[in-house]
């Protein structure tokens, strides 16, 4: 937000915040950053944010929402930061001084001080129903077979393969008591809620870092692999398996071939480590370059262009991969295993896959989940690592009716 922003300090909360986004049929994204108690919101004044391409040049402030497929980068929408609420012991709303005076804002301003009870189970649903990939078991091992039998008769390293699971919702269910309960169980994850008129409404919680970028460091990671987190068992001795190491190194590797090519040699590179992400652990290795801010903006858009879909995500070579899963994993992922997070916000833009996440719609939700596939995958272990993942989100999801 810029200098000449007014600040209103008042004693209400974030759910005052959504509601009144909702009211006004206007977009909004929420979140809370890992190892961070602070909640944070913003709501754009336009209701139907277009798709754009992601510049981290520019100075203005907002969340960026991205779908799996993003052809050229064109495919991002952007809300932007026309009101911005933060969580804190005495919650801070703040908007441009040239939005006071128009009607909107007052009405909107109004609608967040209402002190009477409202429901809390309206959300933003999507103009369209998607079809999914429901797929049962015995389905998506067929799919995990195919995906191997590819691998061995190309030169293909890794595919990703994901699936839907389709989850009723009860008549109590409560989307901010969802978000506020995985704030509590997932410190480490980017917990976000986005819902925005005719797109719907999206939530999760994800443990992977797209891109981070501050005036002097930027930062990306790769990670793979995944097995159950056991809390009583240090992390140092967790022992991983020729699959998950090879298939973390695949994406390791990919990130460093990236970074040569664009002629930086001056990053430093941590890993691989094994990192808790909620019910699971993955090994986790992270690229870090501090530079001038300009040389990390123009930079930070050259490695988005190149880096999104992930291999973590997609596959290597990523291009064959992606050909792979637009083929025969039979749906639209829509913003499953795109990327989100705030940009431009306070000097800091933070991008995170879109993992371990769920689309609304009006009496179900639908989480997303995936797994890597290697020639050495076994079908029955991808299954049980896809339920394994899935927990994140429905094990907390009936505690939120």
């Amino acid at each position: 937000m810029r200098s000449e922003s007014l600040y209103l300090i008042m004693n209400h909360s974030l759910t005052a915040f959504y509601q009144a986004a909702i009211e006004h049929e206007l977009p909004i994204a929420m979140w809370r950053v890992p190892n961070s108690t602070e909640k944070q919101a913003i709501v754009a004044w336009s209701n139907n944010p277009q798709p754009r391409k992601l510049d981290f040049t520019q100075q203005v402030a907002g969340f960026a929402f991205s779908p799996f497929i993003n052809r050229d980068g064109q495919a991002t929408l952007f809300i932007k930061a026309d009101v911005y609420f933060k969580e804190a012991r005495q919650p801070e709303l703040m908007t441009p001084l040239e939005l006071v005076d128009q009607p909107l804002w007052t009405s909107f301003l109004a609608s967040y001080q209402n002190n009477s009870p409202r429901p809390l189970s309206t959300w933003h649903l999507p103009t369209q129903a998607k079809t999914n990939a429901f797929y049962n078991q015995a389905e998506f091992c067929h799919l995990v077979e195919q995906a191997i039998g590819y691998m061995r008769s190309t030169h293909l390293q890794k595919i990703v393969a994901s699936r839907a699971i389709d989850v009723p919702l009860q008549p109590t269910f409560n989307l901010l008591h969802l978000f506020e309960l995985l704030c509590e169980r997932y410190p480490r994850a980017m917990v976000s809620l986005v819902s925005m008129p005719q797109v719907g409404t999206w939530i999760g919680a994800s443990p992977e870092i797209l891109l981070t970028q501050t005036n002097s460091c930027l930062k990306t990671i790769a990670l793979a692999g995944t097995q159950a987190y056991h809390p009583e068992q240090p992390l140092p001795q967790v022992a991983w398996g020729q699959k998950e190491v090879v298939e973390q190194a695949l994406v390791s590797e990919y990130i460093r071939d990236l970074l040569q090519e664009l002629e930086v040699t001056d990053f430093v590179e941590n890993g691989p480590k094994t990192v808790v992400a909620g019910n699971v652990v993955h090994l986790r290795t992270s690229f870090t370059l501090e530079a001038e801010h300009r040389r990390l903006a123009r930079l930070s858009n050259q490695i988005l262009d190149k880096l999104h879909p992930t291999s973590a995500v997609c596959g290597m070579p990523r291009q064959e991969a992606l050909d792979f899963i637009l083929t025969h994993e039979g749906y639209d992922r829509e913003f499953y295993a795109g990327f989100l997070g705030p940009v431009r916000l306070h000097g800091q833009s933070q991008l995170y896959v879109n993992l371990r996440c769920m689309q609304l719609q009006a009496t179900k939700a639908v989480a997303y989940v995936g797994a890597g596939i290697t020639v050495d995958s076994n079908p029955q272990a991808e299954w049980e690592e896809t339920i394994l993942k899935s927990n994140t989100l429905l094990s907390v999801l009936p505690l939120a009716s």
